[in-house]
């Protein structure tokens, strides 16, 4: 499959779930699933099955090939591949539906991509496999990043965990230059959890909305709703159907199930329903500030630089990086008898005052090689404060929001990427994005 047919079909995707709910169908080519192992073993079992569920509403088909029911048995990773590599060919050629593949493992998801592939279902949150994150990057894939844990554990806070792990995970995501929008999450129901801890994430779920990320629920057909309920797996649609309306009035997403033309009834009838809800309490504040960074270098390698300086940023004490905007091309501002640059926005968040954050990030530079140099010159990076939380500030040294943010189209195009909503100079962003004109005709994604 063409890069620019997985892009299209990537983008149909996130476009689904921007307006929620949504429904991924799962399709698992595995012998030993808890639910349904063995039913699709044969190509064209799965094929089949694919297709009904698309007529049936799934936005998505989700396919697996190893087993991750609790005590399931490792597969190798030429065996995995060996079960899902023909069913993403045949369904990338045969459905214009996205395909997301689930698995933990970065080769897997790395050929997956390469055969039709657009998003990458992680149940390890990029924590698993270390080269997963570039591969999400690499072959620019969605990426559902999901919580997990080798055992259970019914003293700890498990909502804390849920949060801390997601964190980390958005943070690798983050270094590896995934842009934010690309990005789920998902609490990891069934996975490293009391039945208890199961409830108490979707009871709860609208705390991990709070990472800014779309939610991605899985409760389809599992052991919780039987303790609950009673019956086999293939006996608990009406458990299942149940939580899953529960899910949808916490604020998840996207519901990956096993029945899908069930949960398509069910979330009509949601909907009808939602147009009455009212908006979410504001977010709770930690202390923290919120600051947008503007990253940007045209010396040497400059996409390099750019992911180096994301790394170092969250490498560095007081300031944890919570999103990036993909990469671009823009023309020299300001000297134009020079190279290309590559810019990007960043947010994050820091317990550093302004003028210490700035200093920080002038380190940084210095670090990654940049000298001084005549203003609006060639450098290897640049790194610049355009906002701190909604303060207003004119110092020597730093005036905040940055008073040229909205005349820059290298910053409002990147920015509108990962904050909309956010208004600058009294302009919400996205709409001075909106109206830049020729100015953004010459800014283009290097992904």
């Amino acid at each position: 499959m063409t890069d620019s047919r997985r892009a299209r079909k990537r983008d149909q995707f996130l476009a689904v779930v921007r307006q929620p709910p949504a429904l991924m169908g799962i399709l698992n080519v595995t012998p030993d699933s808890f639910s349904d192992g063995g039913r699709h073993i044969e190509l064209s079992a799965a094929i089949s099955r694919a297709k009904t569920m698309i007529a049936e509403g799934a936005s998505i088909v989700d396919v697996g090939g190893e087993s991750t029911r609790p005590g399931h048995i490792p597969v190798a990773e030429d065996e995995e591949l060996r079960r899902v590599a023909p069913v993403i060919e045949a369904l990338a050629r045969d459905i214009d539906a996205p395909i997301s593949i689930d698995t933990m493992k970065a080769a897997v998801a790395r050929e997956a991509a390469r055969l039709g592939a657009s998003v990458i279902n992680d149940v390890w949150g990029l924590q698993r496999d270390p080269a997963m994150a570039d591969v999400v990057a690499e072959t620019g894939s969605a990426v559902i990043v999901m919580h997990n844990r080798e055992r259970t554990d019914a003293a700890i806070d498990i909502l804390d965990d849920v949060e801390r792990f997601l964190e980390r995970s958005l943070r690798l995501a983050a270094r590896a230059g995934v842009p934010f929008g690309r990005i789920l999450v998902d609490p990891g129901v069934g996975f490293g959890k009391t039945p208890e801890q199961n409830c108490a994430c979707i009871s709860n779920l609208d705390r991990f909305r709070r990472l800014g990320a779309p939610v991605l629920v899985g409760l389809s057909r599992k052991s919780f709703i039987g303790r609950i309920a009673g019956g086999a797996p293939d006996e608990r649609l009406i458990g299942t159907l149940a939580a899953d309306v529960v899910a949808l009035m916490r604020g998840a997403s996207v519901l990956r199930v096993h029945d899908v033309a069930e949960h398509r009834q069910a979330l009509d009838v949601f909907r009808t329903f939602a147009a009455t809800e009212r908006p979410p309490a504001p977010r709770a504040r930690d202390g923290r500030a919120d600051v947008v960074l503007a990253l940007g270098g045209n010396v040497g390698d400059k996409v390099g630089a750019l992911r180096r300086a994301l790394a170092a940023l969250d490498d560095e004490p007081g300031i944890a990086l919570t999103a990036a905007s993909r990469l671009y091309r823009t023309p020299p501002w300001g000297k134009t008898d020079q190279d290309w640059f590559a810019n990007a926005c960043a947010l994050a968040r820091t317990d550093l005052p302004p003028e210490a954050l700035l200093d920080r990030l002038k380190a940084i530079e210095t670090e990654l090689g940049r000298k001084p140099g005549e203003r609006w010159g060639p450098r290897v990076i640049d790194i610049d404060i355009i906002a701190y939380d909604d303060i207003a500030l004119e110092s020597e040294r730093l005036t905040l929001p940055h008073p040229e943010a909205l005349n820059r189209a290298f910053v409002l195009i990147p920015l509108a990427e990962i904050a909309p909503e956010r208004i600058l100079g009294g302009r919400r962003v996205k709409e001075a994005a909106a109206n830049l004109g020729a100015e953004a005709s010459g800014i283009v994604p290097l992904d």
